[in-house]
């Protein structure tokens, strides 16, 4: 049975990203696939104090939802990330995410967990703008997260122009569809 991990990154768990995640996910219902999904936003994540005690001991001091989360990543055959652009870049909750992961990067040398098989990684990213390139820079840090946990970046998402879920639906009806037929894919073994 295919397993896939899938992160909405946004403060909002009924959104336009929210929706994308939710329609691969339809899609890939439609085969043998368990799914996971998480939505940032409402999950019990604190800040990284900085204090590095995982470079010591492989693991967070601090006891929140971070590492169920990255059990069910680093157990999965796909993991897929979706995130809004707030300011160019990935909502703070999201950030946060990623900066709890120092303790099962690959930069850590004592981490205790890491992927004991081949991940594949799909970064999706959406914003109200016109303007690609922002766009890049959320896909650009999904992907270097990935990178540090082992997961391989099979797909890139950026839907623009998506300030509201109604923008979404009005305008992006080709991207939707894609995005479904990429969740049935996944269920065929893509």
């Amino acid at each position: 049975m295919t397993k896939v991990t899938c992160i909405v990154g946004s403060a909002r768990e009924n959104g336009s990203t929210a929706y994308l995640v939710d329609t691969l996910i339809k899609g890939m219902s439609e085969g043998c696939v368990e799914i996971k999904k998480y939505c940032i936003g409402s999950m019990d994540i604190k800040y990284c104090r900085g204090c590095k005690l995982c470079y010591t001991n492989g693991e967070c001091v601090q006891n929140d939802d971070v590492r169920r989360i990255v059990e069910d990543i680093l157990s999965s055959d796909y993991v897929v990330i979706a995130s809004p652009s707030y300011w160019a870049d990935v909502p703070g909750q999201l950030k946060t995410f990623f900066d709890r992961n120092t303790p099962y990067g690959d930069t850590n040398p004592n981490r205790v967990l890491k992927a004991e098989k081949a991940i594949k990684g799909i970064a999706v990213a959406v914003r109200a703008g016109i303007r690609e390139q922002e766009n890049e820079i959320i896909l650009n840090a999904i992907q270097h997260y990935f990178g540090h946990l082992g997961i391989e970046t099979v797909k890139r998402i950026s839907v623009c122009e998506t300030n509201t879920l109604e923008d979404l639906l009005n305008k992006h009806q080709v991207i939707i569809e894609q995005i479904l037929i990429l969740g049935r894919q996944i269920a065929l073994g893509y």
